[in-house]
């Protein structure tokens, strides 16, 4: 199912605040065995949000509350309002002028040979056997939907240190800490690199993720898609990002590999 259907998704899920199954909670029991799985299988989308969850990062109910702070926010999580068709659509980003944030987005996909919708597909797997509320499920898939818009949206590449900047961008905006979770399980893998200096891209991530809009409560991505990348950038209070170092994850497992 398409990321913009959420009305149809979330028709028959629980709607009672009494049923809110959010909150911040570890499960540590599962983390030697998730441990184990991703190193075998680093790659694994699924496995990924297992982590996620493993974490705590059940605890959408910060996410939820920042929906309600404005007329438009509480519009889109009351109706389960899914993104524009223009989100999936790739032949119509493709075919936006160059430039623009929607033609930025599909480039940037194409290049990483990534499929949202696919991604959606391998993630929904994760979910299997845990229960989520009707206003969970929204928050918890706006803001994964909008993933890879933001490496774009922020410009961090999907290197170690990009990721460890969306992420830290992320828990800015959302509060839940099971992004602050991934944030520190990438600075530990950078870590072993024998890198420090993406404790500081995910700092100024952060930083980032404050000043900016409270971006899973925008309602216009149709016209922002269609805008210069720069222009919507200002627009959504999205700070420039500041140049660093990429690190790939396989210079990791080099020098994990050196030091044995």
């Amino acid at each position: 199912m398409a990321p913009g259907s959420a009305a149809a998704r979330y028709a028959g899920e629980v709607t009672r605040k009494a049923d809110q199954t959010w909150g911040f909670r570890l499960e540590p029991r599962e983390w030697r065995r998730l441990a184990g799985l991703v190193r075998a299988n680093p790659g694994d989308v699924t496995l990924g949000a297992r982590v996620f969850f493993a974490i705590g990062g059940h605890d959408e109910e910060p996410a939820y509350r920042r929906f309600l702070e404005t007329p438009t926010g509480r519009h889109l999580v009351e109706n389960a309002i899914g993104y524009p068709d223009l989100f999936t659509d790739y032949e119509r980003l493709r075919a936006l002028p160059p430039g623009s944030l929607g033609r930025e987005y599909v480039r940037d996909l194409d290049d990483r040979g990534i499929d949202p919708l696919e991604l959606d597909q391998l993630t929904q797997a994760a979910y299997e056997g845990r229960a989520f509320s009707r206003e969970h499920a929204y928050v918890r898939d706006r803001v994964r939907h909008a993933h890879d818009l933001l490496h774009t949206l922020t410009g961090y590449g999907v290197d170690v240190f990009g990721e460890a900047g969306v992420l830290a961008f992320t828990y800015a905006q959302t509060g839940n800490k099971g992004w602050a979770g991934l944030v520190l399980l990438n600075g530990l893998t950078a870590v072993a690199g024998w890198r420090l200096d993406g404790w500081r891209v995910a700092w100024k991530g952060y930083r980032r993720g404050r000043q900016a809009r409270y971006l899973p409560a925008v309602d216009d991505w149709e016209r922002l898609l269609q805008l210069p990348i720069e222009e919507a950038r200002a627009e959504l209070k999205i700070p420039p990002l500041e140049p660093y170092a990429p690190m790939a994850l396989g210079d990791v497992f080099r020098f994990a590999s050196d030091a044995h």
